[in-house]
Formats: structure tokens, sequence, C-alpha cells
């Protein structure tokens, strides 16, 4: 009977140490979530609070800022075409913002006033913009002014590249030596990224110099693997000259002994040659005076063009063979006065 009532009071207490701790777990979790839920909820509302006191006054001071950074930008010689479209958006949405306060009631009108903000909103879904809106197209000239500047400092990097002598990164001696010259390939590419930086496409503009980044790399590796290897011959042939001096006179006899040995029998091979192509151009001319005048089977003109170059290279053999013969008694005389 105890034993039973010591696993039933276990058992329970079991039970409420699991419930306890689910209990807790679960509480835990919901609070976190609920934690996470508020800290959404309140970034939202800070994040609409400060949409909401983006004023008037604001929007115009970011829309001088931008007419400021053109300027600046016109003095530094960059295209503006972008920067003047995107301010020329920003103008229409400040224009968009002014109607719809008074559509909203946020300000206060004349009747013509919200006759006339009704008229310029008639098509345009006036009741979700706010002068907030016109901070994404000046963000965006400014942002636009920073990578300007940023590409014709990388542009000016790569040219200094290419010829470092001439920049100030050389004059400064962050480039101890010259890198090896690029190929015309490579040069147009840093071209073609100048130009279409002049053009206001500076995403090309970016995507063109890696390009020029990774070319002109693989170039200094491949001259730098060739003057490895130019230098690696040099030291070579420095350091062992005197020993390839002696295994040039060595092989220079071997060869001519080896001459000498076989130099008979390569001229006899030669002359049995000569002298059996002789007798197929000899039975090849007789051939053709058969097909041209017995058989009348071959023109004038192709019999004339195969007997000329018979009669050729007959010659040559002719001038040749006497020549080769003469080396030949010649070498059978050494032979015989060496016993």
């Amino acid at each position: 009977m105890k034993e039973k009532m010591m696993i039933l009071l276990i058992s329970l207490g079991l039970v409420l140490a699991i419930t306890f701790l689910i209990f807790n777990y679960q509480t835990g979790m919901t609070g976190f979530a609920v934690l996470n839920e508020s800290s959404e909820n309140e970034d939202q509302v800070t994040n609409a609070t400060e949409i909401k006191t983006i004023t008037k006054q604001d929007a115009l001071l970011a829309i001088n800022e931008s007419e400021q950074i053109i300027q600046e930008m016109l003095k530094h010689n960059f295209s503006i075409l972008y920067m003047n479209d995107t301010l020329l958006e920003a103008k229409i949405i400040y224009e968009q913002a002014k109607y719809a306060e008074i559509l909203r009631g946020d300000v206060n009108a004349t009747e013509a006033g919200k006759s006339e903000a009704s008229k310029a909103l008639s098509l345009v879904k006036w009741k979700e913009i706010g002068y907030a809106d016109i901070l994404i197209y000046t963000n965006d000239i400014k942002e636009r002014k920073e990578k300007a500047f940023l590409l014709i400092d990388e542009i000016a990097i790569e040219e200094n590249k290419i010829n470092p002598e001439e920049g100030e990164l050389f004059s400064e001696r962050l480039f101890k030596y010259p890198p090896a010259e690029p190929s015309d390939e490579t040069k147009q590419i840093l071209e073609d990224a100048k130009t279409a930086f002049q053009e206001d496409r500076y995403q090309d503009t970016e995507n063109l110099l890696e390009e020029f980044r990774n070319a002109l790399e693989q170039e200094t590796a491949e001259a730098s693997t060739l003057s490895g290897i130019k230098k690696g011959a040099k030291n070579f042939f420095q350091r062992y000259l005197f020993h390839i001096i002696i295994a040039l006179i060595l092989l220079s006899i071997i060869g001519y002994f080896t001459y000498k040995k076989f130099g008979k029998k390569l001229i006899k091979k030669k002359i049995r040659k000569m002298i059996a192509e002789k007798e197929v151009l000899m039975r090849l001319m007789k051939k053709a005076q058969e097909d041209r005048f017995k058989k009348n089977i071959i023109s004038g003109l192709v019999y004339n063009i195969r007997m000329k170059k018979y009669q050729e290279r007959e010659q040559e053999i002719k001038q040749e063979l006497p020549v080769l013969e003469a080396r030949l008694v010649k070498k059978k005389k050494e032979k015989v006065g060496k016993k």
C-alpha cells in the first residue's frame, strides 16, 4: 500500500512539473512574439511619423540641394541628363503634394484653389502623396553624385595602371615598377568605360571597369610568367655557360664522325634514288609521246605541259647526279688512303 502511494505521489509530482515547464515555456515564447510584434509596430509607427514630419519646407530644401549638386556636376563637366530628369520628377511630386494637401484639408484654400487642385490631381491617387515622396528622387541625386566622383577616381586609378610614370600614383611610389604594357583590346575596354561615364551610363561604366581589371590582371600574370621563364633561362645559361659550350663541342665532334661514317651510305642511297627517278621520267616521257602522237588521247597543250615538267626534273638530276658520284669516288679514295 505504501509503495502504491509513493508511486502515485511521484507520478503526480512529475505531471505537475511538466505542466509548470510547458506553461512557462509557452508564456516565454508568447512574450517573445509579442515583444517582436510590438517592436515591429513601433518601428512602423516611427517610420510613419518620420514620413509625416517631412514638411513642405524640408522638401524645398531637398530640391534646392539637388539643384546645387547639379551645378557642381556641371563645374566638373559631368553629364547631368539623368539628374535633370530625376529633379523634374521631384518637382512634379512637389506640386502634386501641394495640391494633395489642399484636397485632404491639411491647409486652408479657396474654392478656386480647391478646384485647381482637383483638376491637377484628377488622374492621380492623391490621398497617398506627400512631401516625403520627394526624398526618393533627391536622395537618388545625392547617390548619383557620390557614384560619379567614385567612378572618376576609379577611372583615374586604372589609367595610372596603363601609364604609371605619367600619373600621381607612380610619383607617390605607389607603383614601384610599371606594369606590363596592356594590349590594344584591353586599352579599348578602358576607353569604352570612359565613354560610358561621359554618356551618363554609370552601371555600364562599372561593368567595363571590372572587365578591364580582369583583362589587365590576366595579361600581367601572363607577362610575369613569360618574364620568369626568360629570367630562368638567362640564369641557366649564365650559370652553365661553360658546360653548354663543352656539350656543343662534343655534339659537333660526334656529329662529324657520324656523318663521316654514314655519309657514304647516304650518298649511295641518294644516287640510286636519282637513277630510279631518271628511269621513271624516261618511261613517262615515252608514254606521253604515245598518248599524244599514236593514241591521240591528250591535247597538244597537256602534252607540252607534261613534257616540260619531266624535262626540267631530268635536267636537275643530270646536274646533281655527277656531283654525288664525284663525292662518292672521293670518299672511296679517302678510305683507301687510310688503309
